[in-house]
């Protein structure tokens, strides 16, 4: 299977949290369900991955932490209360490495113009995991990180599959036009790069005064499908994401999840906050809707960053985010 051949490439999770254990022999947490030895992998049904590095949002001038969110999420999401012998088996892969960084688990490139393509190699890593995992049968869960491993994980799927669409949850297009690929840049060159068509791309959530209007337009032009959030809310949040959801059909997707779309109020914890947005509870009938699609391959959450985070509020709710997609 292809656990094996990406043991290179892939750092996993530390004892200090598979050994998290709650004080109450009663309780029965997810971690106690996790798989973590791959000779486990086989049997998993789903893959989580994630992708601790933040260059993308630094190179896009935002706040850098969110190298720190995979492990923090995986924290609180290891805390929450299943039943014993679940059906739904979850592996855990730990992070892709990132030792294109210096010595310290999370942190900046230390030398850009000595290694200028270390994000691009980062996304490659990824990829390859992801178009592993898939080819593998699995669905996969990412963790991010900044938001420009969108590329990288669509990618994948893109790879593995004839058609694919995208959902991006954001209050950002993400699709600036730049030299190098930052945390603003995944859905162009995702574009650009032919692994995307614009026709068969949802952004969901988008916030006027959050995008250049150049690139409002562009968007157009090229077709995306563009789901404002003043437009949606009026709609009403489920029923719109439901819309999306028959336009896609069968086709293989990717749901993609920028935790910026969601209110500060709910989610302070990330690298471009706003006071207007999704609220968590409208995010997690999005999520309950998506999940009954079986052709739903790849589920990412990105820009979450402990840094600036309000008693772990950010993290505790990304966690109910993947508890919910589980289904558990």
């Amino acid at each position: 299977m292809g656990i094996e051949r990406l043991k290179t490439i892939l750092k996993p999770v530390s004892d200090s949290l598979t050994s998290i254990c709650s004080h109450d022999s009663n309780d029965h947490w997810l971690v106690q369900e996790m798989l973590f030895d791959k000779s486990d992998y086989a049997g998993a049904s789903h893959v989580l991955i994630g992708c601790p590095q933040h260059e993308g949002v630094l190179r896009n001038n935002g706040r850098t932490g969110a190298a720190e969110a995979p492990n923090k999420i995986r924290e609180q999401l290891y805390k929450l209360q299943v039943q014993k012998n679940s059906s739904l088996k979850l592996f855990d892969a730990g992070n892709v490495s990132t030792d294109l960084f210096d010595s310290s688990e999370f942190t900046d490139f230390p030398d850009l113009n000595q290694n200028p393509d270390a994000l691009e190699e980062i996304h490659n890593r990824l990829s390859t995991a992801v178009g592993e995992f898939l080819r593998d049968g699995k669905k996969v869960i990412v963790l991010g990180g900044g938001n420009d491993i969108s590329y990288a994980d669509v990618r994948a799927l893109a790879e593995n599959e004839r058609e694919i669409a995208v959902i991006n949850m954001d209050a950002h297009l993400d699709m600036r036009i730049a030299d190098e690929m930052t945390s603003g840049t995944p859905y162009r060159r995702l574009i650009d790069d032919h692994y995307l068509s614009p026709h068969h791309f949802y952004e969901f959530g988008i916030r006027p005064e959050s995008n250049g209007a150049y690139y409002l337009e562009n968007a157009a032009k090229l077709g995306v499908n563009v789901h404002r959030l003043a437009d949606i809310l009026e709609e009403g949040v489920s029923p719109a994401f439901q819309h999306i959801l028959g336009q896609i059909g069968e086709r293989p997707f990717f749901l993609g999840l920028d935790m910026d779309s969601v209110q500060a109020s709910d989610a302070p914890g990330v690298s471009a906050s706003s006071p207007v947005g999704f609220s968590g509870r409208e995010v997690l009938e999005c999520i309950s809707q998506a999940r009954q699609k079986e052709n739903l391959k790849v589920f990412e959450i990105t820009e979450v960053n402990p840094k600036y985070d309000v008693d772990g509020r950010t993290v505790k709710l990304a966690a109910q985010f993947i508890y919910q997609y589980l289904n558990l």
